[in-house]
């Protein structure tokens, strides 16, 4: 797609709405955050109203428990046979970025904050729906370039959304493959065909350094340089106070969910949040819970733009070597999106809280494993 097919197509995602129903290729770290559990939540709840067909939910990190994750969620919703695949060689490696370690599944689980940089609320989840994982260790599953090849060949033209709220590893990567049996085009020029937008959970405006996109920041700096069609962020300034989950985490237990799971073992109480002097707890956590960095990504990626947010046109790039981004204001021939408010973060929590609390459609009970205290998370 040339540069002025791109900038016309970002016309007219912000001024239309989505299709009837999306076809949506999820893209989540599942390391150390658990906004990633809410968003993955949320898309299943939409695919069960039909607004969303789910193509794979793939993990941009590996040596570690991200794709086990995603299989118990998938399973809960019974959707257990969505292709998964994690990065091969490149990207964040272990419990947490910077670990640069192999987390062993046969490991001992250990203890909620025993260095593990978060990443024990997956493994726990790993360990207590074990029915649902295929893949306890993120490198035995495929590799997350023959899952987007395959996915995006046999799909029609111009018709996936791909939302990342993870790294941009994947991205990458997808973009610098080569023709093979899968298909006769290259990484980008399969991207250009079959790609109508990637929404990215990424970056931090106007300047700075986000989650996201500096702890694999050649990937982000190769991928938002190259991608072929149009991206819209949502990013760290839009999320950070708009909070959803605690609806779900204080509910009363209704069989066994692992969503609620983790939302009740890792939101803080509402008195730890307006006792935390430091503030470092008020501003990620709210009343309404965790900020929804994530799942604002899922609902622009499936409801479009309209009718929560409002739109500004420019390009976000990464900037040096050390994660920094910035933000370029182009009204006219920005190829980039970034989401801004219209609906009220608090209504679009709840929105949000909404759809985290559906139960699934097609989902079967989880086997027992005895009691589960959330706590434990």
């Amino acid at each position: 797609m040339s540069k002025v097919a791109v900038v016309l197509a970002v016309v007219a995602i912000v001024c239309s709405a989505a299709v009837a129903q999306e076809k949506v290729i999820f893209d989540t770290d599942m390391i150390t955050d658990f906004d990633d559990v809410g968003a993955l939540a949320c898309l299943h709840a939409l695919a069960d109203a039909g607004e969303c067909e789910i193509l794979a939910t793939v993990s941009s990190t590996r040596g570690n428990a991200s794709v086990g994750a995603v299989e118990v969620i998938n399973g809960y919703y019974g959707r257990p046979e969505l292709p998964v695949g994690a990065p091969r060689g490149i990207g964040v490696l272990g419990a947490y970025p910077g670990a640069r370690e192999k987390v062993d599944p046969a490991s001992p689980l250990g203890k909620k904050g025993g260095g593990d940089g978060g990443h024990y609320k997956y493994r726990k989840l790993v360990a207590d729906y074990p029915h649902w994982v295929k893949h306890a260790d993120a490198d035995d599953a495929p590799d997350a370039n023959e899952t987007y090849r395959r996915v995006l060949a046999a799909q029609p033209d111009g018709s996936v959304t791909i939302c990342t709220v993870g790294f941009t590893t994947n991205m990458r990567r997808l973009l610098e493959t080569k023709p093979d049996g899968i298909s006769t085009l290259d990484g980008k020029a399969l991207v250009a065909k079959k790609v109508k937008l990637w929404v990215a959970m990424a970056c931090q405006y106007p300047n700075g350094k986000e989650y996201n996109s500096m702890w694999d920041a050649e990937s982000s700096r190769i991928a938002f340089e190259n991608w072929p069609t149009p991206i819209v962020f949502s990013d760290f300034q839009y999320g950070r106070d708009c909070f959803a989950g605690r609806a779900l985490a204080e509910s009363p237990a209704d069989g066994r969910n692992p969503v609620r799971d983790v939302f009740a073992g890792n939101i803080p109480s509402r008195e730890e949040v307006r006792g935390n002097s430091a503030m470092w707890l008020q501003r990620h956590f709210g009343m309404g819970g965790r900020a929804a960095w994530d799942e604002t990504a899922v609902l622009v990626a499936v409801r479009g733009i309209e009718p929560y947010f409002n739109a500004e046109r420019g390009m976000y790039r990464m900037v040096g070597g050390d994660g920094a981004d910035e933000w370029a204001p182009d009204a006219e021939n920005g190829p980039h999106v970034r989401i801004t408010e219209r609906l009220s973060k608090a209504e679009l929590g709840r929105i949000i809280d909404e759809l985290m609390m559906r139960k699934p459609k097609n989902g079967k009970a989880p086997q027992s494993r005895g009691a589960t205290s959330a706590t434990d998370l």
